[in-house]
Protein backbone atom coordinates (compact mmCIF):
# COMPACT_ATOMS: atom_id res chain seq x y z
CA UNK A 1 0.00 0.00 0.00
CA UNK A 2 1.26 3.57 -1.07
CA UNK A 3 2.05 6.09 1.64
CA UNK A 4 0.84 8.64 -0.07
CA UNK A 5 -3.16 9.23 -1.38
CA UNK A 6 -4.49 8.52 -4.77
CA UNK A 7 -6.09 11.21 -6.68
CA UNK A 8 -9.57 10.90 -6.21
CA UNK A 9 -11.57 9.60 -9.28
CA UNK A 10 -8.37 9.16 -11.17
CA UNK A 11 -9.04 7.88 -14.54
CA UNK A 12 -12.10 9.58 -14.86
CA UNK A 13 -13.12 12.84 -16.53
CA UNK A 14 -13.87 14.34 -12.78
CA UNK A 15 -10.64 13.75 -11.42
CA UNK A 16 -10.35 16.14 -8.70
CA UNK A 17 -8.29 19.20 -9.45
CA UNK A 18 -4.14 18.76 -8.75
CA UNK A 19 -4.80 21.58 -6.04
CA UNK A 20 -7.15 19.60 -3.91
CA UNK A 21 -4.72 16.45 -4.31
CA UNK A 22 -1.68 18.76 -3.39
CA UNK A 23 -3.66 20.07 -0.02
CA UNK A 24 -4.06 16.37 0.98
CA UNK A 25 -0.25 15.17 -0.09
CA UNK A 26 1.00 13.90 3.24
CA UNK A 27 3.91 16.76 4.89
CA UNK A 28 6.00 13.86 5.53
CA UNK A 29 6.77 14.08 1.53
CA UNK A 30 6.61 18.05 1.11
CA UNK A 31 10.61 18.31 -0.10
CA UNK A 32 9.20 16.77 -3.14
CA UNK A 33 8.80 19.20 -6.12
CA UNK A 34 5.11 19.91 -6.98
CA UNK A 35 6.56 19.09 -10.62
CA UNK A 36 6.97 15.62 -9.95
CA UNK A 37 3.92 15.56 -7.58
CA UNK A 38 1.72 16.87 -10.55
CA UNK A 39 3.29 15.28 -13.60
CA UNK A 40 4.38 11.40 -12.60
CA UNK A 41 2.46 10.95 -9.30
CA UNK A 42 -0.86 12.58 -9.73
CA UNK A 43 -1.47 12.27 -13.85
CA UNK A 44 0.22 8.75 -13.96
CA UNK A 45 -0.95 7.69 -10.85
CA UNK A 46 -1.27 3.92 -11.90
CA UNK A 47 2.07 3.85 -13.63
CA UNK A 48 3.95 5.76 -10.69
CA UNK A 49 2.78 2.90 -8.51
CA UNK A 50 5.38 0.49 -11.09
CA UNK A 51 7.50 2.57 -9.66
CA UNK A 52 7.44 2.10 -5.72
CA UNK A 53 9.72 -0.62 -5.52
CA UNK A 54 12.34 1.56 -6.30
CA UNK A 55 11.41 4.14 -3.56
CA UNK A 56 10.56 7.49 -5.61
CA UNK A 57 9.82 9.14 -2.23
CA UNK A 58 13.18 8.68 -1.25
CA UNK A 59 14.65 10.08 -3.91
CA UNK A 60 16.61 13.30 -3.37
CA UNK A 61 14.79 15.80 -6.38
CA UNK A 62 16.65 19.08 -7.80
CA UNK A 63 15.01 21.57 -9.93
CA UNK A 64 17.58 22.20 -12.74
CA UNK A 65 18.59 24.49 -16.33
CA UNK A 66 19.92 21.86 -18.82
CA UNK A 67 21.50 22.86 -21.93
CA UNK A 68 19.91 21.38 -24.99
CA UNK A 69 23.42 19.54 -25.36
CA UNK A 70 22.59 18.17 -21.90
CA UNK A 71 18.80 17.08 -23.00
CA UNK A 72 20.80 14.81 -25.71
CA UNK A 73 22.51 13.31 -23.51
CA UNK A 74 19.26 12.11 -21.59
CA UNK A 75 18.92 7.96 -22.44
CA UNK A 76 16.33 5.21 -22.05
CA UNK A 77 16.14 1.49 -22.40
CA UNK A 78 15.30 -0.90 -25.24
CA UNK A 79 15.12 0.73 -28.35
CA UNK A 80 12.89 3.42 -27.05
CA UNK A 81 15.22 6.23 -28.86
CA UNK A 82 14.13 5.62 -31.92
CA UNK A 83 10.64 6.12 -30.58
CA UNK A 84 11.20 8.98 -29.27
CA UNK A 85 13.25 10.29 -32.49
CA UNK A 86 10.14 9.07 -34.63
CA UNK A 87 7.84 11.06 -32.22
CA UNK A 88 9.86 14.19 -32.43
CA UNK A 89 9.96 13.74 -36.21
CA UNK A 90 6.73 13.80 -36.67
CA UNK A 91 6.17 16.44 -34.47
CA UNK A 92 8.28 18.56 -37.53
CA UNK A 93 7.05 16.61 -40.95
CA UNK A 94 3.70 15.55 -40.02
CA UNK A 95 0.16 17.09 -39.64
CA UNK A 96 -1.46 15.77 -36.62
CA UNK A 97 1.51 16.15 -33.80
CA UNK A 98 1.48 19.84 -34.63
CA UNK A 99 -1.96 20.38 -33.94
CA UNK A 100 -1.89 18.92 -30.09
CA UNK A 101 -1.85 21.33 -27.13
CA UNK A 102 1.83 20.04 -26.43
CA UNK A 103 3.18 20.26 -30.03
CA UNK A 104 1.19 23.72 -30.03
CA UNK A 105 3.43 24.96 -26.72
CA UNK A 106 6.89 23.34 -28.10
CA UNK A 107 6.77 24.68 -31.37
CA UNK A 108 6.15 28.70 -29.91
CA UNK A 109 8.35 27.84 -27.08
CA UNK A 110 10.79 26.09 -27.68
CA UNK A 111 11.08 24.04 -24.73
CA UNK A 112 8.65 21.95 -22.41
CA UNK A 113 5.63 23.39 -20.51
CA UNK A 114 6.96 21.44 -17.49
CA UNK A 115 10.05 20.03 -16.30
CA UNK A 116 11.41 16.28 -17.55
CA UNK A 117 12.04 14.32 -14.82
CA UNK A 118 15.59 12.53 -15.80
CA UNK A 119 17.53 10.18 -13.00
CA UNK A 120 21.06 10.41 -13.00
CA UNK A 121 23.46 7.66 -12.59
CA UNK A 122 20.72 5.17 -11.79
CA UNK A 123 22.35 2.18 -14.61
CA UNK A 124 22.37 -0.21 -11.25
CA UNK A 125 18.60 -0.20 -11.06
CA UNK A 126 15.97 -2.26 -13.17
CA UNK A 127 13.40 -0.09 -15.20
CA UNK A 128 10.11 -1.41 -13.33
CA UNK A 129 8.03 -0.71 -16.74
CA UNK A 130 10.48 -1.96 -19.27
CA UNK A 131 11.21 -5.67 -18.83
CA UNK A 132 13.91 -5.40 -16.46
CA UNK A 133 16.00 -3.58 -18.29
CA UNK A 134 18.77 -1.76 -16.64
CA UNK A 135 18.46 1.99 -16.79
CA UNK A 136 20.27 4.31 -18.38
CA UNK A 137 23.52 6.48 -17.27
CA UNK A 138 24.56 8.66 -17.14
CA UNK A 139 20.70 10.19 -17.83
CA UNK A 140 17.53 8.02 -17.47
CA UNK A 141 14.17 9.35 -18.56
CA UNK A 142 11.74 8.81 -15.90
CA UNK A 143 8.32 11.02 -16.10
CA UNK A 144 7.94 13.30 -19.96
CA UNK A 145 8.97 10.74 -22.59
CA UNK A 146 6.87 13.22 -25.10
CA UNK A 147 8.06 16.34 -24.72
CA UNK A 148 11.87 14.87 -24.31
CA UNK A 149 10.71 13.40 -28.19
CA UNK A 150 9.59 16.73 -29.25
CA UNK A 151 12.54 18.32 -27.81
CA UNK A 152 14.84 16.13 -28.66
CA UNK A 153 13.48 17.08 -32.07
CA UNK A 154 13.68 20.80 -31.97
CA UNK A 155 17.40 20.53 -30.61
CA UNK A 156 18.45 17.95 -33.78
CA UNK A 157 16.98 20.51 -36.30
CA UNK A 158 17.98 23.24 -34.77
CA UNK A 159 14.61 24.51 -34.88
CA UNK A 160 14.40 28.77 -34.84
CA UNK A 161 12.02 28.91 -31.53
CA UNK A 162 14.21 26.30 -29.31
CA UNK A 163 15.13 27.53 -26.41
CA UNK A 164 19.31 27.31 -25.53
CA UNK A 165 18.26 26.19 -21.68
CA UNK A 166 15.16 24.09 -20.56
CA UNK A 167 13.73 22.79 -16.88
CA UNK A 168 14.03 19.55 -15.66
CA UNK A 169 13.72 17.64 -12.39
CA UNK A 170 16.86 15.52 -11.75
CA UNK A 171 16.26 12.95 -9.64
CA UNK A 172 19.28 11.12 -7.47
CA UNK A 173 18.10 7.45 -6.37
CA UNK A 174 19.75 5.77 -3.55
CA UNK A 175 22.63 3.20 -4.28
CA UNK A 176 21.14 -0.28 -5.38
CA UNK A 177 21.78 -3.26 -4.28
CA UNK A 178 21.32 -6.35 -5.61
CA UNK A 179 17.68 -7.73 -3.95
CA UNK A 180 16.20 -4.04 -5.18
CA UNK A 181 17.73 -3.51 -8.60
Amino acid sequence: MSAIPAPRDWGTFIVEPFGEYRARWPKKYNDIPDAVIETWVYRHWRDFQAWLPLRPLEWRYELKEFTSEEVMEVGHVGDWMKTLTYWGDDLLDGPTRKMTWLGKFMLENGTTPSPLIIAREAAGWRHPREHGCYMQAPLQIIEGHMRLAYLRALIRRSHSSVKPVHQVVLATLPPAVPSDA
